[in-house]
């Protein structure tokens, strides 16, 4: 029997185009994960040096590789060169950072306390304690990052750090971008000397082929981006297995931006173009979107909202990433217009492929929870503004489930603690006077939130996130000649450790 295949679709267009690409059967994936099992002994053994030179020769790789891969992108996934040049270095960037993280042992987190008879209240034993890799880990790539947080981003690239093999689901949306973002890794990983099994790539549409991944009994962890649907999917596989593994999924958000009257009052014109130029950015297919903007009530937020509704009316946004996302986005737009409880303002269409209408949806605080696909994110060019007093805005905090980001604008001088603490109760990272599409990979940076917009606490961006992919493991009384490098008494690694407090 022959496989089944299937195509890159141009979202401008909504044709296929390119090279078929054959539907991988569940022992395909069964034999790339035996694979990468293989090699998981050798990989986590390889010192700071040689992983760091690793994820090195991967960043140069993609980058000897930037001109070809950014001009398939474009024409898989409609964004444009601009915003691909941008991503493709944060990509590098990342693996740099990792570099640097892993290069100097701070990952291990090695802690050492040497025997002490006179320790209250019982003498204590030799200990010693660093981080190990999990195992392989399952990633699922993204589609609204297709270098960022797809085949070599974020997932996979703190995966890599740790020391875990790593088995990748290609997305579909831009089948040739993740296939030559694959060869870049393997590139990079043969000049180093490492087996290329140690990053394997799955393809296909057939959605039993996220259940092959996460339910296999050798894959360790799960690294996923994605919609609330599916990753709630993955984390009801993990809780099924005889081994339940851990799963850390970032599901989306409405990211809850809050506008003071006083700020309002002081710069209602600026403060609505940047709103909308943040919830349309990407077409609206980011998860750190705006999906819900709290207003005050009065002539401040009737001044703000009339600045939205006569901006809006001159925005078009490119076309979706694919078909399915389009679908989506439409038919809840549609249903939200049937609402008499709503106003309603609409940009410019965009015709043909996966094209859409940037649309903002108006509602009282009073009505807000009698639609409940108004407090549902919506993937694409769309947010909602909710009306309410200044007074009431710490009980809407309260009652909003969690988020990945939240934020503030408002004036000098203002009371707003205790809407800053209520803020931080419900999100991950809480933002004063900006816009939360800007995520930036950094030590501090916190991208995870309360569920139901993340499944743990822990961050996908940022040098942080190589610790979801590691684990503990204490060693007591041991010989030296037995302990990992990073805990021998010679500290053959010449790392910083922590000895006796």
């Amino acid at each position: 029997m022959t496989a089944a295949t299937f195509q890159a679709i141009n979202p401008t267009t909504g044709s296929a185009f390119g090279d078929q690409i054959s539907e991988m059967s569940a022992s395909d994936v069964s034999g790339l994960i035996s694979k990468a099992v293989a090699t998981k002994t050798a990989f986590a053994a390889t010192t700071p040096k040689e992983r760091a030179a690793a994820l090195r020769a991967i960043g140069e790789a993609i980058e000897a590789s930037r001109e070809k891969l950014i001009e398939i992108t474009m024409q898989e996934t409609a964004l444009p060169n601009g915003r691909l040049t941008g991503e493709l270095s944060r990509t590098v960037f990342q693996l740099e950072q990792f570099a640097k993280l892993v290069e100097s042992g701070a990952h291990y987190q090695a802690i050492i306390d040497r025997p002490d008879a006179n320790w209250i209240p019982a003498p204590r034993p030799d200990i010693r304690k660093a981080n190990q890799a999990l195992g392989v880990a399952g990633i699922f790539a993204a589609s609204n990052f297709p270098f960022a947080f797809s085949v070599i981003g974020g997932d996979s690239a703190s995966a890599l750090a740790a020391g875990c093999p790593v088995v990748v689901k290609a997305h579909p949306s831009h089948p040739n971008t993740c296939r030559a973002m694959h060869a870049a890794v393997v590139a990079g990983l043969k000049k180093v000397g490492l087996s290329p099994d140690i990053f394997a790539l799955v393809e296909g549409t057939n959605p039993e082929i996220t259940h092959w991944i996460a339910s296999h009994p050798d894959i360790t962890a799960i690294g996923f981006t994605g919609s609330g649907k599916v990753g709630k999917i993955l984390m009801d596989i993990s809780a099924k297995r005889e081994v339940p593994i851990p799963v850390y999924a970032e599901m989306g958000s409405l990211n809850p931006v809050f506008f003071s009257p006083k700020v309002l009052s002081e710069k209602a014109a600026d403060l609505a173009k940047a709103t909308i130029d943040s919830a349309t950015l990407g077409s609206g297919q980011f998860c750190t979107k705006p999906g819900i903007l709290i207003v005050p009530t009065g002539a401040e937020g009737d001044s703000f909202i009339a600045e939205i509704e006569s901006y809006l009316a001159t925005i078009a946004v490119a076309p979706l990433l694919n078909k399915g996302i389009a679908d989506r986005f439409t038919s809840a737009i549609n249903d939200l217009a049937k609402s008499s409880s709503l106003k309603i303002f609409a940009g410019k269409a965009t015709e043909g492929g996966f094209g859409v209408t940037p649309t903002v949806f108006v509602v009282d605080w009073a009505d807000a929870f009698k639609n409940k696909e108004l407090l549902e994110e919506h993937f694409g060019p769309t947010t909602v503004i909710i009306r309410a007093d200044f007074a009431k805005f710490l009980d809407v905090a309260g009652k909003l489930e969690g988020q990945l980001t939240a934020s503030l604008h408002a004036a000098a001088g203002e009371d707003v603690a205790k809407l800053v603490e209520a803020l931080s109760q419900i999100a991950g990272r809480v933002i004063m006077n900006g816009f939360p599409t800007a995520v930036a990979v950094t030590a501090a940076m916190q991208h995870g939130g309360q569920f139901p917009s993340s499944s743990s606490h822990t961050t996908s961006v940022g040098l942080d996130s190589i610790y979801r992919f590691l684990r503990p493991v204490a060693y007591q009384n041991f010989i030296d000649d037995l302990l990992p490098p990073a805990l021998q008494e010679s500290n053959p690694l010449g790392i910083n450790r922590v000895i006796n407090g």
